[in-house]
């Protein structure tokens, strides 16, 4: 029934408890969303507010919003945008990226369910698999708004901003 060993060699190395659990789903919301891109650009510009600091806890949603609008002016910036471009930007992708934030805010709360079920005399599959979907389902449409509020943002901009916007991406190996 469970191909997963206990215990011994070949079993998962499954952590500390509950934190590969938050790094695995902060990870797939930031990859999910387009958030990753400005955190790892930070890291490897050597900021020291990388993928690992988010995971481990240091960085809330709200660090990780700022140091990722950073990184939009100062792309913005780059590309020559107007003031009235980045403010309309700016507020696009707030909006875009505020079911993320929640999705991120709520995770202590999925947590403790997680750890509810998992805990309990019996694991009842049946709401293991209803959490699992549930928080799915928050991702894809959290997600859905990020996409959204991307293609809205790269709008604003004009073809030749976007270009030069690629061509900086591609110049720092992250391609677009």
């Amino acid at each position: 029934m469970n191909d997963i060993p206990e215990s011994g060699a070949g079993a998962p190395n499954r952590g500390n408890g509950r934190g590969w659990l938050r790094r695995t789903a902060l990870a797939a919301a930031l990859v999910a969303s387009g958030a990753a891109l400005p955190v790892l650009v930070a890291s490897a510009q050597g900021t020291g507010m990388g993928m690992h600091h988010m995971m481990h806890g240091s960085m809330g949603a709200g660090d990780m919003h700022a140091m990722a609008m950073g990184h939009v002016t100062k792309m913005l910036d780059a590309v020559g945008a107007s003031e009235d471009q980045k403010t309309k930007i700016g507020s696009i992708l707030h909006a875009g990226f505020e079911p993320m934030a929640k999705v991120h805010e709520d995770m202590d709360n999925t947590h403790k369910a997680l750890h509810q079920i998992l805990a309990a005399s019996t694991v009842d599959r049946a709401a293991l698999e209803q959490l699992r979907a549930a928080e799915v389902a928050k991702i894809d449409s959290a997600s859905r708004a990020a996409t959204g509020a991307m293609a809205d943002a790269a709008e604003v901009l004009r073809p030749d901003q976007r270009a030069k916007l690629a061509t900086l991406a591609a110049e720092h190996g992250h391609g677009m």
